[in-house]
């Protein structure tokens, strides 16, 4: 019976690449949209992402994204610092500035200023220079898409010469970063320097990165800076959650995404649904035949169901290949907006579950006409 379900199925060739594009429509609509929402939501938490090696972020109460900082004094990370449970804990600055080149275009930076001594939370992905060339005097590392769209048409170099903050700023490194929510360039120096490019004169720290001492978990060691200090203390991935939650609530981007997903959502039930609901009642003949031999409901509905698996898997494979193919080619870009954007394993198989369930739920409607359907039909002309 398998044999004769892939026979209905395959001896209308039009009909049945009709259903597989259908599905296979459909399966990019979502999963693109899905993917490109899931690393739009990670841009928005970047400074996080690229700081991996401190496990606790602590902020004043003001705080509600990564995004917004507010200055704190210098002696705050003393008083982390002496809190039971902290491996160690360094300053962070970051502020939004003017670069000037020296052809007096002007550009908005964020400007990160990472930890003089330790380097903690400068870039990962030097493609130019070294991260040791950020210890030398008036030093900056720009990110690559930031140097192209601050010098338009020429190659990633090093040694020039910028401006920030009316103070000197020599580029010793370029380096490869994703997408931030901002979507400007973005400035690594050391925060003794990133002070001076900004003019802060009074609280030269946004936020203290820390580490929890081994053994101890980030969320419990958060909890006691905060009461110790009276500050705002996240744990890594809370203060990424607690970021993302407040782009969610107030950038307006859930909705507008959310649309595009349920459109594809609608276009995929809409589409797999009738197509195959279609193709179920045009082979009303076909099953009537198997019926009038004394084939039974039972294995008419595995025929089916059958046939319904195999275009689902078709059109799914088909579908997120070319999804996939899509981040491929645009993710690993040093510029754009697409670069760094990826498909993550969930979404594969969210996708790959809901294109088999509306398959089947189509099935199990279509199924009802030709379970019901009149032996005696093949007879008639």
């Amino acid at each position: 019976m398998i044999r004769v379900a892939f026979k209905i199925l395959l001896h209308d060739t039009a009909k049945y690449l009709a259903l597989v594009m259908g599905i296979a429509f459909a399966t990019l609509l979502i999963s693109q949209q899905s993917a490109i929402f899931h690393s739009v939501m990670e841009s928005s938490t970047r400074d996080i992402i690229e700081a991996n090696e401190a496990d606790i972020w602590v902020m004043k109460p003001s705080v509600e994204t990564v995004d917004q900082p507010d200055q704190m004094a210098e002696l705050t990370v003393n008083r982390v610092r002496s809190t039971p449970g902290v491996e160690w804990a360094v300053p962070y600055y970051q502020a939004i500035a003017q670069l000037r080149t020296s052809d007096g275009r002007t550009k908005s930076v964020t400007l990160i200023g990472v930890d003089d001594s330790s380097l903690v939370a400068a870039p990962h992905k030097v493609l130019l220079g070294s991260l040791d060339d950020l210890r030398r005097p008036d030093a900056i590392i720009l990110d690559a898409a930031g140097f192209a769209a601050i010098f338009p048409d020429v190659p990633p170099r090093t040694g020039d010469i910028v401006e920030i903050g009316q103070r000197r700023a020599e580029i010793v490194g370029i380096s490869h970063t994703g997408p931030s929510w901002t979507g400007l360039p973005r400035v690594h120096t050391r925060r003794s320097l990133a002070v001076e490019y900004a003019r802060e004169t009074l609280n030269p720290v946004t936020y203290v990165l820390a580490r929890a001492a081994p053994g101890r978990s980030p969320d419990e060691v958060a909890k006691e800076i905060a009461k110790a200090t009276g500050l705002q203390a996240h744990s890594r991935a809370g203060f990424k959650a607690k970021s993302q939650e407040w782009v969610l609530n107030f950038s307006g981007v859930a909705e507008n995404f959310g649309i595009t997903i349920l459109m594809g959502v609608v276009i995929g039930v809409a589409i797999v649904g009738q197509t195959f609901y279609m193709f179920s009642v045009e082979n009303l003949r076909q099953f009537a035949a198997l019926k009038a031999i004394g084939v039974s409901n039972r294995r008419i509905l595995g025929m089916i169901s059958t046939q319904a698996l195999f275009v689902s898997c078709v059109g799914y494979c088909l579908g997120i290949g070319v999804a996939s193919l899509f981040f491929a080619l645009f993710s690993p870009q040093l510029t754009g907006g697409l670069r760094g954007m990826f498909m993550d394993p969930a979404i594969f198989i969210g996708t790959g579950i809901f294109i088999v369930l509306v398959t089947l739920l189509s099935c199990v409607i279509s199924v009802r006409r030709v379970l019901t359907v009149d032996p005696a039909v093949v007879f008639r002309s």
